[in-house]
């Protein structure tokens, strides 16, 4: 049965939930020449300890998310990437903490490629020697990212915020995890979490909806999966006060970087989740976005270049802000920083500040929709956390000055902040 989901943009999306549990959502965009399929499941580097489709616990090593993504690119013969070049289309795949997610693009082949992205990831292939040669592969994927300062400054920041929840562990995990992986737990976590139930297939283009549909679900009706219950996850229990205050290393790079990490107390309700996200990045905007009088300050100190960044992620079990870049003086930064959100928390926010902020968001949003992997990702990815993504507008149209005001004395919180640096050696 489908299911039209409309937003005041005119931006329609045709939703379908095949027999075998798959939703599948169609974004027809007229006289658009490129193509976008992504098939995502509820699977992530945080889903290590879970009850399979056996109903037994399981506790799976770091890593092994990330792992399987790039398994499932293997087949006993032919080559999926060489596949995709041949019909002249782009294929790629990522994992995250929530999820994992398998994609293409093009502006041909498209009922070819997407048979073939169905096809390939809904046929698992791993032994003991393809796990083997895999575990020595994403070592050395992990070793070049333990040379990336970035990547470090982020990770040593929530591992000071976080001192159980998964989200602290390297999505890719550790050698030493990854090469505990065996074939057995790869099946195992395939065909608990890659069950059509828990995944989603979003496709954008100039696509004829019905044709899709039938497709599809001719392709689902010839395979075979088991029953899925709701899929039961297990989280440690994680303090509410954060790990440790302060981290510095040491690494060979030309000039230094901090992280200004707060953790907050996560929100289960997926619609309050959404709201809190863009109030506290509307409050980001105004407090240190690169228009703001804070960032114009830090700027002209040298404080900061713009390559600064701002972030806020929330889940229903983690929720954290992120503010850091490359900086000179890192301590001064850091103090800096802490004294204008101080700043800010005494001058509120004004009504003017607050709807130029609005529009510009709503404007923002607006633009998104011309760009096909953008919207798709997004859809996608607020899907996943059990968020309409279609209800961006409403939501932010229906907030207020006092509700911004609130959600600024409530971010910044000194009490559960850390403070993250790595320096040249």
């Amino acid at each position: 049965m489908q299911n039209i989901i409309k937003n005041k943009l005119n931006e329609d999306i045709t939703k379908t939930t095949l027999a075998n549990g798959l939703e599948v959502f169609i974004h027809p965009k007229k006289d658009y020449h490129s193509k976008y399929a992504i098939f995502a499941t509820r699977y992530g580097s945080n889903d290590n300890d879970f009850i399979g489709l056996d109903g037994k616990r399981h506790k799976v090593p770091n890593g092994i998310a990330h792992f399987l993504e790039h398994k499932m690119f293997e087949e006993p013969t032919g080559n999926v990437f060489n596949d995709y070049s041949n019909m002249g289309v782009s294929v790629n795949a990522y994992t995250n903490y929530n999820m994992t997610a398998y994609l293409f693009s093009g502006t041909k082949n498209f009922y070819k490629a997407l048979e073939r992205l169905l096809d390939f990831v809904q046929n698992p292939y791993f032994t003991d020697e393809n796990v083997a040669k895999e575990q020595g592969i994403i070592e050395q994927e992990i070793k070049m990212y333990d040379d990336q300062s970035g990547w470090i400054l982020q990770r040593n920041l929530l591992e000071c915020l976080y001192k159980n929840h998964p989200i602290r562990i390297d999505i890719a995990g550790t050698v030493e995890s990854i090469n505990k992986i065996t074939k057995e737990m790869l099946y195992t976590c395939y065909h608990t979490f890659y069950n059509p139930s828990n995944m989603v297939l979003y496709i954008a283009g100039d696509v004829d909806v019905n044709k899709v549909i039938k497709e599809v679900a001719n392709n689902q009706s010839k395979k075979d999966f088991k029953q899925l219950k709701k899929i039961e996850r297990f989280f440690p229990e994680e303090p509410v006060a954060v790990n440790c205050s302060f981290d510095k290393i040491k690494m060979p790079i030309a000039s230094p970087l901090m992280a200004v990490g707060y953790k907050e107390k996560p929100l289960i309700d997926p619609k309050a989740r959404f709201k809190r996200e863009m109030l506290t990045n509307l409050v980001n905007h105004l407090v240190i976005g690169k228009s703001s009088p804070l960032f114009n300050d830090l700027y002209e100190k040298g404080l900061v270049t713009d390559d600064f960044s701002v972030g806020h992620t929330g889940t229903a079990t983690y929720s954290y802000e992120i503010y850091g870049g490359p900086t000179p003086d890192p301590q001064k930064l850091h103090q800096e920083l802490l004294a204008g959100f101080d700043r800010a928390k005494q001058q509120g926010i004004s009504r003017d500040a607050f709807e130029r902020a609005r529009r510009m968001f709503a404007g923002l949003h607006t633009i998104s929709y011309d760009n096909l992997s953008m919207i798709a990702n997004r859809y996608v990815s607020y899907l996943i956390k059990g968020i309409d993504f279609y209800q961006y507008n409403e939501t932010l149209n229906a907030l207020t000055l006092e509700e911004i005001n609130e959600r600024l004395q409530q971010c910044y919180n000194k009490k559960y902040h850390a403070f993250s640096v790595v320096e040249p050696n």
